[in-house]
């Protein structure tokens, strides 16, 4: 079998990884902050180990401000509906996942906010044309993936970010593609807010994701129930972060995503090397079949990209590819907004989505049968 599809899940991830949440499992299989007893309190010492090795991989100024939830898909909603109010306005990137979008629209409908959407040839204007052109008086937030989960293309922008911070507006990152290849400082670039989840690029297990707060901006908790603190109290204390973590935690992941962490920053140059290798080599090859279309061609991105081929609808090539043992994502993807920025809502678009652990071999495989389809 051949995997494409790591924008989707990393299906192969670190050994360390898989022995941590067995680890956790079998030698602590506890919840943390839900007993004073001596197993109970090293489950929260590994919790906040875990919360503490995110914050510094995403260079935060108090890495321990980290809220776990169990993927970027609720963080992202426990922020927008936690930190904004009546009447603010929204900034976001036409390649944004429907994570982002659908909850602001949901917020729309509600007559709570509005958003605008920067148009896909408008993300190369320079930072005070984009801001004359999309902000308002009542601007509060430019929310920006970090790169496209369709195309790949990287998205966000220092310089954009720095302006906006500058002029009193907050910025949040969904990092949800391109966090464990692409380096981030939240205090350096700016960035107040940033949600992330383990299965992707930061290679942990599924049902592990998160918010992380270099603001101290205020935001409401989002789910209510047990906090493991306070419990005399009829609704979740605000206390930062136990108060916006109800509920049991997902701690084999939670601990995963530590192991995660550990093994990136050992190999990160390595990972990152390797994966631009095998891209390069990937357009390369594309570029030579006449019959296929690459989207974003242009732009930098992570090691994801999507085709097609002239004449073959996406869902068809998907189960050609299939019946050859290859593992590759078609349709939509979540994200309509990109789709309806590059014009290929109609048809759909073939992901192809790249780890380190893929080969030039198999490159070279999924190359050939392409070849056949076009021809």
């Amino acid at each position: 079998m051949i995997y494409f599809d790591n924008a989707a899940t990393t299906k192969y991830k670190p050994e360390s990884v898989y022995e941590a949440a067995n680890f956790y499992l079998r030698e602590v299989g506890v919840s943390p902050g839900r007993g004073s007893y001596g197993i109970g309190i090293e489950a929260s010492r590994m919790l906040y180990k875990s919360r503490c090795a995110v914050g510094k991989y995403f260079g935060m100024s108090r890495p321990d401000k980290v809220i776990f939830t169990k993927n970027s898909t609720e963080a992202i909603n426990l922020f927008f509906n936690g930190f904004l109010q009546q009447g603010d306005h929204v900034i976001i990137s036409c390649y944004e996942h429907n994570a982002v979008l659908r909850p602001l629209q949901k917020l729309k409908e509600q007559g709570i906010v509005d958003y605008s959407i920067i148009q896909r040839d408008d993300l190369n204007l320079p930072a005070s044309d984009l801001f004359s052109k999309y902000a308002r008086d009542n601007t509060k937030l430019l929310a920006m993936t970090l790169a496209s989960n369709l195309t790949g293309r990287i998205v966000f922008r220092e310089d954009v970010f720095d302006l906006f911070n500058e002029k009193g507006i907050a910025t949040f990152v969904d990092s949800s593609q391109g966090a464990g290849k692409i380096k981030l400082s939240m205090k350096n670039q700016k960035i107040d807010f940033l949600a992330f989840t383990g299965h992707k690029d930061l290679m942990a297990l599924p049902g592990v994701g998160g918010l992380c707060c270099e603001s101290s901006e205020h935001i409401k908790p989002f789910v209510q129930g047990g906090t493991g603190i306070h419990g005399e109290e009829y609704t979740n204390p605000e206390i930062f972060p136990e108060g916006y973590e109800a509920g049991t935690l997902n701690m084999p992941a939670i601990w995963s995503i530590h192991a995660a962490i550990d093994y990136l920053k050992e190999h990160f140059n390595e990972i990152s090397g390797t994966e631009k290798r095998l891209m390069t080599y990937l357009l390369d090859g594309l570029k030579k079949i006449d019959a296929v279309t690459v989207y974003d061609e242009e732009y930098s991105r992570v090691s994801t990209c999507s085709i097609n081929i002239n004449g073959i609808a996406s869902d068809k090539l998907v189960s050609l590819l299939d019946k050859n043992g290859v593992c590759v994502r078609g349709g939509i993807h979540c994200a309509i907004l990109a789709h309806e920025a590059i014009g290929t809502v109609s048809t759909g678009t073939v992901r192809l989505s790249l780890n380190y652990m893929n080969t030039e071999q198999e490159i070279d495989a999924v190359l050939d049968i392409l070849r056949n389809v076009g021809d």
